[in-house]
Order: structure tokens, then sequence, then C-alpha cells
């Protein structure tokens, strides 16, 4: 049975912590803990996780929650807070829903940020739309020893499909850029497989497979863990599926 860690995970009690956006999502709009998570796993033998920071408007009542699961569970975490920096392993902030979007690299105090990350070897969770990939450049030619980490592979998209390989071509020399196959949050079941396998194929030529790393993106994904692994395997894209399932997140998240 393939070993799977599990790099992208959401969970949340809503009692503990104030989601906003979620009001938004009938389904979404409920708890969600690892209990549920192990159940969608049931092809594969899941052997740990990161927490991946969710947006709350409140930053500390989320901190605890993350904090009480990796005590729980051994999670690595993702926050968008570094006062809990001996805690984490990545930082996060939503840039793709944002108002400011990627203009926010821009700004001095989100700068400072990706040094200290830079300084402290966390890793930058970069969590952008699609057509603003290339402002990557900024934080590359700033923070040139930065591990940076694409979220949900960048969400191609058909209609953005060649500037988006231009993008990440030019950024297939940086050496300390890797790639998170978690399944983006327009993905489905609709998706066209010839499409999907093209982009895993395409992102192995580019960046080969040891940045390539596996995340579920439980639960706001449309498509279950379950599901979203087989589709990798099933691609026949990939030689090292230990690589891309497990060993590269950890090699990724390990802090010297």
């Amino acid at each position: 049975m393939q070993k799977i860690f599990d790099a992208h995970l959401h969970l949340w009690d809503l009692d503990q912590m104030s989601i906003p956006w979620l009001k938004f999502n009938e389904y979404l709009n409920k708890n969600f803990n690892y209990e549920d998570v192990i159940k969608k796993y049931q092809d594969f033998d899941l052997i740990g996780a990161m927490y991946v920071e969710v947006n709350s408007d409140d930053k500390d009542s989320e901190a605890s929650f993350a904090l009480k699961q990796k005590e729980l569970y051994g999670f690595k975490l993702c926050l968008a807070d570094i006062n809990y920096k001996d805690e984490i392993s990545a930082f996060r902030e939503v840039l793709h829903t944002s108002v400011k979007g990627a203009r926010r690299l821009l700004e001095e105090d989100f700068l400072q940020i990706l040094k200290y990350l830079e300084k402290e070897n966390l890793v930058f969770e970069a969590c952008m739309k699609n057509e603003e990939l290339a402002m990557l450049e900024f934080v590359f030619r700033t923070c040139p020893k930065l591990k940076v980490c694409l979220n949900h592979f960048g969400t191609p998209s058909k209609e953005h499909l060649d500037q988006y390989k231009k993008t990440l071509e030019k950024f297939s020399h940086y050496s300390q850029f890797f790639i998170k196959l978690s399944a983006p949050d327009n993905f489905s079941q609709e998706t066209p497989k010839n499409f999907l396998f093209e982009i895993f194929a395409f992102l192995k030529a580019c960046f080969g497979e040891e940045k390539l790393l596996f995340g579920s993106n439980f639960p706001v994904a449309k498509l279950e863990p379950n599901e979203w692994a087989k589709l990798i395997i099933q691609s026949e894209v990939f030689e090292n599926l230990d690589a891309i399932f497990y060993k590269n997140a950890f090699n990724l998240y390990e802090r010297s």
C-alpha cells in the first residue's frame, strides 16, 4: 500500500475559530477533523500530514487549534503568523483571494517576513492566482535562498496554459523552488484527464520529480484525497512515487 504524507490539509472546529468565508459554502461550513481525513484514504497508508492555515480572521485562535492538532497527531504546521516561529515549518498568507492579490508580495512588512523565513530555513507557501505567478520573480530576486513552494501547482487553466508554462519554465533554474501537487479548488471529476496529465508531464520535465510533493487540499478540493492520489498514479507520469507522496515533503519541511 502506497505511503502518503498529505502536505496540504485543512481542518477546523468552528466552535474554536472564526472562518468567515465558510459561510458562503454549505458543505464546508461545518467541522472537519483528522478522523474524517483518515476515512478518505481507504486505499493508502496515511503516515502524516501538514496542517495548512485556513484564512481565519482570528490568527491566535487558529494557532491554538493548530498547535493542539500538532500535539495530537504530530502534524507539521503552516500558519499565517510567524509569532509561532518555533512551531511551524512553513508560512502562508492567502494571496489568490485577497483584494491586493500578489501585490502583497511587494509590501515592506511582507518582505520582512520573507527575509525572516529565508534566515530561519522555513518555507514560504505561495498561494497565488495563475495569472499572477510572474510576480514570484520578485521573491526569487530578493530572497534567493528562500524555499518557495507553489500551492496547487499554480492552479493552471486552459485559458492561460501557454503563459503558465512559460512562466514556470523561467523559474525552473531556481534551486529552492518546489511545486505542491495539491488539488486546485476548482478541479473536479469533470476536469479532463488529458489536461491534468499534460500538466503533470510538464512539471516533471521542467523541475524533475525531486521538486514535486503531494497534497490533498482536503476538504476544500472537490476531488477527495483517495481520488486525487489515484489520479496522480493513473497518469503514469511519475516513476518515484515514494518521493512524490512523502519523501520530498519530509526533505522540504525538515528544519536545519
